[in-house]
């Protein structure tokens, strides 16, 4: 799918940003291991979560989903998985968090995915399990894992770490995880501390060292997940972008999740930022260049190098390596595609410089790389330019956020879709 964009009116507009991502996955892990019923409400329904979901009904999880509402009678015994292969289409959260509590039923796993899903490094679960076998199509994985110490590199992803302290609560036993230097995203591993504990989980953080009770009992929850700091991170691009006063709904002024930083960035480069009831609203003014710690919000790579296009003076982000082990190398999609917009973009190992402010005159063909969110930082930066830009691969926004274009219509901007002609390559 092709998709056109071109910026709209000046009027100040309002968007309702879907809830979180990565508080719906864990919400729903959770709820599947608890002893008894959760009801969740707000879980945003994407392909990322729907992979999970699945996944969660072959461990034995009963999952009744409603247009309001999600119920999840959890899991009673993990001998109920009977084999089958798991799908987690093209979603790292979905594999890397659900690998150990597949292991745990004892079974010979197979994990399948889309895109370049099992391309992703895989290292610290390869040290951890007798069976760990990559194979082109599939994942194979045996051996249930015990309490104890583990030690994990902590500079791959915290993805891992998650994926660990969903299971260890289960084992008899203690256990402590020591995260080496460096760490990568603490923030989403006090994510998922903070879901832990709403399910009555004994963990704690001390540096990096984590500690887990063992022999804990899964309580259940009923909760409703807050918005998406990262979905919003492009609207609140979108004020400076479009020159526009934007107010973002469904934001919680005490997030937890790492991604709330890009509201001080946007302070950092001149915008006004206000807390409003549901959220914020911010208002654009003369807008300067940033410099940006991405170590903890790598997902927020793609729209600052965006915005940065369009902020005066050179803009520089460090710690930006694992934004090539995304969907994309995101450096490497971003780079192309600036580049034909005319966008001085440079990068050495681990970090990123752009040169702003670059007038973006010419409409010119851009690609999505198959990445929700190259697709998205692209759609928002073609409201800096008077003709619009045009870009192949819209439907990836549906990986995390398949009303993204029509939250971008209700902000008073046009959005032309037209069929994708089949290409030879």
């Amino acid at each position: 799918m092709i998709v056109r964009i071109r910026k709209g009116n000046t009027d100040p507009c309002e968007v309702r940003i879907p809830s979180s991502k990565s508080l719906s996955h864990r919400m729903l892990i959770v709820s599947a291991l608890a002893e008894g019923r959760s009801v969740l409400k707000n879980v945003v329904r994407n392909e990322d979560t729907k992979a999970t979901i699945e996944a969660l009904r072959l461990l034995g999880a009963e999952i009744r989903e409603t247009e309001e509402e999600i119920e999840v009678e959890g899991i009673h015994d993990f001998s109920a998985y009977d084999g089958s292969v798991i799908d987690c289409k093209e979603s790292g959260s979905t594999l890397r968090f659900l690998i150990p509590l597949f292991a745990h039923t004892g079974r010979t796993c197979h994990f399948t995915g889309k895109g370049k899903l099992l391309e992703r490094p895989m290292c610290v679960y390869e040290t951890l399990f007798p069976l760990f076998e990559r194979k082109k199509e599939k994942l194979i994985v045996q051996g249930d894992l015990k309490s104890g110490t583990y030690e994990i590199d902590g500079s791959i992803s915290s993805q891992f770490v998650s994926g660990l302290l969903f299971l260890l609560p289960l084992l008899d036993g203690d256990s402590r995880i020591h995260l080496k230097e460096p760490v990568e995203s603490l923030s989403y591993i006090d994510l998922t501390i903070d879901v832990l504990h709403m399910a009555e989980i004994e963990v704690r953080r001390e540096g990096n060292q984590i500690f887990v009770k063992g022999n804990q009992v899964y309580q259940p929850i009923v909760s409703e997940v807050s918005g998406d700091d990262s979905q919003a991170a492009f609207f609140c691009a979108f004020a400076t972008l479009a020159q526009k006063e934007v107010h973002i709904h469904n934001m919680r002024h005490d997030s937890a999740q790492g991604d709330r930083v890009m509201l001080s960035l946007m302070q950092k480069s001149g915008a006004v930022v206000s807390e409003v009831e549901d959220g914020y609203k911010i208002c654009a003014s003369e807008a300067n260049a940033i410099e940006a710690d991405l170590r903890d919000c790598p997902d927020l790579g793609p729209v600052l190098f965006a915005l940065a296009t369009q902020l005066n003076g050179t803009s520089h982000f460090t710690h930006t390596r694992r934004l090539r082990m995304k969907e994309s190398d995101r450096i490497a999609s971003m780079k192309e595609e600036l580049d034909k917009l005319g966008c001085e973009m440079e990068y050495d190992e681990d970090s990123v410089a752009i040169r702003g402010k670059t007038e973006i005159r010419k409409e010119v063909l851009l690609d999505g790389h198959n990445d929700h969110r190259i697709v998205m930082a692209l759609s928002v930066l073609a409201l800096s330019s008077e003709n619009g830009c045009t870009i192949r691969g819209a439907e990836a926004v549906n990986k995390s956020y398949p009303e993204f274009f029509e939250d971008l219509k209700k902000t008073g901007c046009t959005v032309e879709f037209t069929e994708e002609e089949k290409r030879d390559d």
